[in-house]
């Protein structure tokens, strides 16, 4: 009989111990779900940076910025074009200013923002500026050497320009610290036309690498590198077959036309659409 009672005992003991470990393990689980969701709720939210409700584009430059070759329907050259792209893309407001005269080189791209009063007045409130310089100072090379001209000529020529190149961006960022100068380099026809130049080709890659280490000394100043736009594989059977260049102006065999202008803009928009955080955020 003590037996009997003591097995018994025993039993409701291991019951009593089982049931409490039972309860122990759900409550216990229980509280750990109840803990993961809290954290899960309490998941701090990702900061939105405001985008601005308008931005200005100041455009300094040659005849490439003025748009000259361009179409008459669109006009206005890449300039038009990137303030359309920007505009499209970005549901913003966009506005240019374009600072383009024809024919000018560095030298007086730099008079004109010393004595432009318009100028000083938007450049400051630029959010992107693009610069289009370099062109008519190999034009002007060429004008003095001629024939004679040769990859040695373009090469000192380049050393020249790289200090005026410094001395222009110094100059526009003296007037703003903060928006990105996108610098186009010069392209290259001039090997099509100027086959009697020996290593013109590589005179130019040189001259746009130059201008790219020129721009790589300034803080937010991105090099658009144009050089070999108009020269896609097999150009030159159609130069051959029709005598000019598809993408340039027929009446200079120089500027774009309207594709080329299409094709610059390309170009820029790359640039500018992936460096957003200079120009677009407050």
């Amino acid at each position: 009989m003590k037996k009997k009672t003591i097995w018994i005992i025993v039993l409701i003991v291991l019951v009593i111990a089982a049931s409490g470990g039972t309860y122990y393990f759900v409550n216990h689980n229980h509280s750990q779900v109840i803990e993961t969701k809290t954290v899960k709720q309490t998941k701090p939210k990702k900061k939105v940076i405001p985008k601005k409700k308008n931005i200005s584009i100041v455009a300094v430059g040659d005849s490439l910025t003025q748009g000259v070759g361009d179409s008459k329907d669109v006009g206005g050259g890449y300039v038009t074009r990137l303030t359309k792209k920007v505009q499209a893309k970005y549901k913003v407001k966009t506005q240019s200013h374009n600072y383009g005269v024809s024919g000018d080189t560095s030298q007086q791209i730099m008079a004109r923002i010393k004595s432009d009063n318009k100028m000083h007045q938007d450049l400051p409130k630029a959010d992107i500026i693009t610069v289009t310089v370099g062109g008519n100072d190999f034009m002007h090379l060429l004008q003095r050497k001629g024939l004679d001209l040769t990859a040695g000529n373009i090469a000192d020529e380049q050393v020249q320009f790289d200090k005026r190149l410094t001395k222009l961006l110094t100059d526009l960022r003296n007037y703003n610290e903060t928006a990105p100068i996108y610098l186009i380099g010069i392209y290259n026809p001039f090997s099509i036309y100027l086959n009697n130049v020996k290593n013109a080709k590589t005179a130019f890659i040189n001259w746009n690498k130059g201008s790219a280490k020129v721009a790589g000394t300034f803080n937010k100043v991105y090099f658009v590198d144009i050089n070999n736009l108009y020269q896609p594989k097999g150009i030159m059977k159609k130069i051959k077959k029709t005598g000019s260049n598809p993408y340039l102006y027929t009446k200079d065999h120089f500027h774009p036309n309207g594709v080329g202008y299409d094709m610059m803009t390309d170009k820029v928009f790359e640039k500018v659409n992936g460096t957003t955080k200079e120009w677009l955020y407050k």
